[in-house]
């Protein structure tokens, strides 16, 4: 679940004084009607986009550890349901996103880019996430906390509070229109990760998921380890007829919201902090492939960290890409919560490390990825 944040205290440092300020005078006047109904629930929706500066108090600085800034956006809507998103795929030429929301809908748009640098969505589409008779998941049911890309347009998202895994298929690779109509299949694992998924806390389920070079699953649970001394978040390796438990270290009070995979099998994990004394905090961690196995204790290294002044809010979506001249785009998303004093932002990053030759992803059919997997997807 997202964080639930009351600005409404006593002691506000003069940083988050700062911040309140900043989200007050940037809040711009909407003049566009609301929601349009298109059929079988799809809603076209206004989106508004204003370019924010990567630090609020030097705007030409554009670094953050080993993360070149390229542009972001504070995104406002005059639809109800827009916000609250907590995990996105990008599609690999960067054209458009796919969201989910804790809420329960799907988030569509195109990105709009300037010399490079991001400058903006639009044509913005909504729609409510479907079980697997079709109807739209409400309440608790419908708190989606992360989304992946498996069978080369197919999805994988993650539900909080009643834990659990679904898959939405595309008509074609990469139609993200095609997963708006979608029905929800239930994912059968081998072994049933049911009794695992039962044994987490309400509203602290599988937060940040990824899919691996290999076509496998690497899932990383909020909740820290009962009786962890040293701050440990269950995780797993989901996949090829196994679930394979695995640990990750949690340090300095951040706890993961969400990984994206890169092209050498690396993972990036973010990570988020917040405390009435420092406010907002986000940090990036890069694991390296041959450290996600069965039984190891997934630590990587800190390689950006971002609080006041940066220009973040509660990041808690990430997704990466290769553009054409083979650099790493790294792609962040806040959750407001749908709070008034939170934001939606979209930035957009250069991840300045050395380049490693490109592993290609796996391509699989409906039935392959049952298959690799060791799951079966269907209607029930």
């Amino acid at each position: 679940m997202g964080l639930a944040i009351t600005m409404l205290a006593s002691g506000f440092t003069r940083q988050l004084m700062f911040w309140l300020a900043v989200v007050l005078t940037t809040l711009p006047t909407l003049s566009h009607a609301g929601d349009t109904p298109v059929p079988e629930k799809i809603r076209k929706i206004d989106l508004k986009s204003i370019s924010i500066p990567l630090n609020h108090k030097n705007i030409s600085e554009n670094k953050a550890g080993a993360l070149t800034y390229l542009g972001g956006v504070q995104l406002f809507s005059n639809s109800a349901s827009f916000g609250g998103i907590s995990g996105f795929v990008i599609s690999p030429d960067g054209d458009r996103i796919l969201g989910v929301s804790d809420r329960g809908f799907w988030f569509l748009a195109n990105v709009m880019y300037d010399k490079g640098h991001l400058v903006g969505l639009q044509n913005g589409e909504m729609s409510p996430l479907s079980d697997e008779k079709g109807r739209q998941y409400r309440g608790k049911e419908s708190d989606a906390e992360a989304v992946t890309l498996v069978d080369s347009g197919g999805l994988v998202v993650s539900f909080e509070n009643d834990h659990r895994f679904r898959y939405y298929q595309a008509s074609s690779t990469l139609n993200f229109d095609s997963v708006l109509k979608s029905n929800a299949q239930v994912i059968s694992f081998a072994p049933d990760l049911s009794p695992v998924l039962e044994g987490l806390p309400k509203n602290l389920g599988i937060e940040a998921l990824t899919t691996l070079t290999d076509g496998r699953m690497l899932a990383i649970s909020e909740a820290a380890l009962e009786n962890s001394n040293n701050g440990m978040a269950r995780a797993w390796i989901i996949g090829r007829g196994a679930v394979l438990p695995l640990t990750y270290e949690l340090t300095d009070l951040y706890r993961p919201t969400d990984m994206a995979t890169l092209p050498d099998g690396d993972v990036l994990v973010l990570e988020r902090h917040f405390s009435l004394a420092r406010g907002m905090a986000s940090r990036l961690r890069h694991i390296k492939a041959a450290d996600i196995r069965e039984g190891t204790e997934l630590k990587g290294e800190v390689i950006a960290c971002m609080e006041f002044p940066y220009n973040i809010d509660n990041m808690e979506a990430l997704a990466v890409r290769q553009n054409e001249a083979g650099e790493t785009i790294v792609y962040m998303m806040s959750d407001n919560n749908f709070n008034p004093l939170q934001r939606n932002l979209l930035m957009m990053f250069r991840l300045d490390q050395e380049e490693k030759p490109e592993q290609p992803q796996p391509a699989f059919s409906g039935q392959q990825l049952a298959q690799t997997m060791g799951l079966v997807a269907g209607n029930r």
